[in-house]
């Protein structure tokens, strides 16, 4: 029998009694999707789960979405990339990206308004013994929690996102990480305009949407000040007790709502071994009805 226990006021829950290893009943697959919709972040310990497995139950919640870098995919199994410091016999990376520092974001920021519901999973290979820890916070409560006025005005703008400008920064702070995307693949990702307040489509929940090192535009506002503006708005949204923090070991699978929280890597640097993580991307198709309420 499922277990669930909350692991922070807004955001999280701990769910046991399961093997993903194995196939999951409808009826588990439906406490553990209601769970992930009520608490945003779900976090499992002690799986033993190969890509294919991972791959498998990430289908069980939509379309899962191909990196473009398949240099990084797990050997087979191309809807799961390899995530970290891992390196190759001949010492290029074998993962992306050994990403050290604080970077609030949603990882559905580069996609179209109307493919922002996803979700992300994270199962853990190999952990340091200190650093590599992910940080989330409540994309629901951060909107919550500001001041009425800012909130009636929020809900009036919409905010230009673009992967490039993202990579671009990542690159730039990690030569040597990867290789940059070609002129054919930097041309998958144009500019996409969000609402900054977005209504979750299963929850009907306001939630903030912005992502500050892929924005472009806010509103009327140039590039600068609507940098600033994203910036101060996940400055609110991360305030320490708004955080929760999750410290990997082997065998964690996490996975959260990327319309109803944001997450970020640690700032500290990985010691005492190495970071490789499985990660997988899926779209969540609402359904027709929570799409006619959200839009309500």
């Amino acid at each position: 029998m499922l277990q669930l226990k909350p692991l922070h006021p807004d955001l999280g829950v701990e769910i046991s009694g399961c093997d993903l290893s194995k196939p999951v009943s409808e009826a588990d697959f439906q406490t553990i999707k209601d769970a992930f919709f009520r608490y945003s972040v779900v976090v499992i310990h002690d799986q033993k789960l190969p890509a294919e497995a991972q791959a498998s139950f990430l289908r069980r919640f939509g379309i899962p979405k191909i990196s473009q870098r398949k240099e990084f995919h797990a050997p087979g199994v191309p809807e799961i990339g390899r995530l970290g410091n891992t390196k190759n016999p001949d010492g290029t990376p074998s993962a992306f990206l050994d990403r050290h520092g604080n970077l609030w974001h949603s990882d559905t920021a580069s996609d179209e308004q109307e493919r922002i519901l996803g979700v992300t999973m994270l199962y853990c290979v190999s952990t340091p013994t200190s650093g590599g820890d992910t940080m989330f916070t409540s994309s629901v409560k951060a909107f919550d929690t500001l001041p009425p006025d800012q909130r009636s005005e929020l809900r009036q703008l919409t905010v230009v996102h673009n992967f490039n400008k993202h990579n671009d920064g990542l690159l730039a702070k990690n030569p040597g990480s990867a290789m940059p995307l070609s002129a054919e693949d930097r041309a998958k990702w144009p500019d996409r305009e969000h609402n900054l307040v977005c209504i979750h489509p299963v929850t009907g929940k306001s939630c903030l949407f912005v992502t500050p090192t892929l924005v472009k535009k806010i509103g009327d506002h140039a590039e600068t000040e609507s940098e600033k503006l994203a910036e101060e708005l996940v400055a609110h949204a991360t305030r320490p007790e708004a955080v929760l923090r999750h410290k990997w070991r082997s065998g964690d699978l996490v996975f959260w709502d990327n319309v109803a929280a944001m997450h970020s890597a640690s700032p500290a640097n990985y010691e005492g071994g190495e970071r490789l993580m499985h990660r997988g991307y899926a779209y969540i198709e609402a359904s027709a009805e929570q799409k006619a309420a959200s839009a309500a």
